[in-house]
């Protein structure tokens, strides 16, 4: 059996969130009939998923140390370093390096979220990131460090209210901006992504509109160092828009680019606009990551626009 008395910093969620991010490895099914057969309680009581936990409230799990203990296992951690390019009380912004998941998959594997959690580990909220990259994507991701930030920050990004620039290589010559629309599909069994025909109309078809602006062209590699900005934010949606014209990201292999060991593709920029709230002090406020070194070799010598 174990208790958990609410503070202030997880009060307000709903409490099958709570219990996810508690049981980190739970399946969401699992947490229901828990709930259900009164094996979590909240306050003594029966309690939905639905329910808003409070500061004070006591949860109760009546489940063994041993189910605990696997479903809160430590997340498989490298302790290192971390560039943090800003850090406060309620956020992290970190620069991701290439190799490295955003958060842990299934298998639990070693991530940016998982080496935060291990530098935070006596914090009654576990961090969360709220943009993810590919793994092979380096650049900002935004890591809330308090419930209430990791909602005002969500709401933003679902308001579109969070400006992110990319900086990304292309194969072959790009001299003018371009505004690229087109309708996007995820087949999420190859994680493979398309832009298909105008008029297509099937299940997960969505727009996609991405704008990307040639900042200088390397003649002797026949690249192209673009900065892109995106309307929409699909999987993908860089690597496979830029595919779709002809001038795939250099060495992102599965969509027909070569010549570096990842795609070179990089989220340089984030710029929270307007922000109110607990988070109001940050508005305005700009992070920017510096181009890595393996995309300054195919950015050197360039002609710049």
């Amino acid at each position: 059996m174990q208790q958990i008395k609410i503070d202030a910093n997880t009060a307000g969620q709903r409490l099958d969130k709570f219990l996810a991010r508690h049981l980190g490895t739970a399946p969401r099914s699992f947490i229901q009939k828990m709930l259900r057969k009164k094996n979590i309680t909240l306050n003594g009581r029966h309690a939905e998923g639905s329910a808003i936990i409070a500061g004070g409230d006591i949860l109760t799990l009546y489940l063994s140390d041993e189910t605990i203990a696997k479903f809160t296992k430590p997340l498989n951690t490298i302790i290192g370093d971390i560039n943090i390019i800003y850090q406060d009380d309620n956020i992290a912004v970190l620069n991701k390096p290439a190799n490295l998941l955003t958060q842990p998959d299934s298998a639990n594997s070693d991530s940016l979220v998982g080496r935060l959690r291990h530098r935070l580990a006596d914090s009654s909220f576990a961090p969360v990131a709220v943009n993810r990259l590919d793994r092979n994507t380096t650049g900002i991701v935004l890591c809330a460090k308090t419930l209430a930030s990791a909602q005002t920050l969500s709401q933003l990004i679902h308001d579109r209210a969070i400006i992110k620039h990319y900086l990304a290589i292309a194969h072959g010559k790009i001299t003018q901006p371009l505004r690229l629309e087109g309708l996007h599909i995820k087949d999420a069994d190859k994680n493979l992504a398309r832009i298909v025909p105008r008029g297509t109309s099937c299940d997960g078809v969505k727009a996609a509109i991405t704008e990307i602006a040639p900042i200088a062209y390397n003649a002797a590699r026949n690249v192209t160092t673009l900065k892109v900005a995106l309307e929409t934010g699909r999987s993908h949606q860089i690597r496979v828009h830029m595919a779709s014209i002809g001038h795939p990201l250099v060495g992102d292999k599965k969509y027909g680019g070569k010549g570096a060991k990842r795609q070179m593709l990089h989220a340089h920029e984030v710029v929270l606009e307007q922000v109110e709230g607990t988070l109001a002090y940050l508005s305005g406020k700009a992070f920017v990551a510096s181009m890595p070194d393996d995309m300054v070799y195919f950015y050197n010598l360039g002609e710049t626009y």
